[in-house]
């Protein structure tokens, strides 16, 4: 089986195996740690670029590393 995850270098989508402790990107070989298993993780849209964001649930905002906006964490209330 297969999991996904977002490269934390060019923000690609990459495919590994489940098990795996992280992912090197094939295009900009930047290493991305995969988190733990049990870690609830969230995906979100920046606001900023339309890059698709990870994050771990129950943080209140993300950071794009894109752009830089600050974006905030589904169900929070503005």
């Amino acid at each position: 089986m297969q999991s996904q995850i977002v490269c934390s270098g060019c923000r690609s989508n990459l495919l590994y195996p489940r098990g795996a402790t992280n992912v090197c990107c094939a295009l900009c070989n930047t290493i991305t740690q995969v988190p733990l298993p049990g870690m609830d993780m969230g995906q979100l849209i920046c606001g900023g670029c339309r890059t698709l964001l990870m994050y771990t649930r129950g943080g209140t905002s993300v950071r794009c590393s894109c752009c830089h906006t600050l974006n905030l964490a589904p169900g929070i209330l503005n």
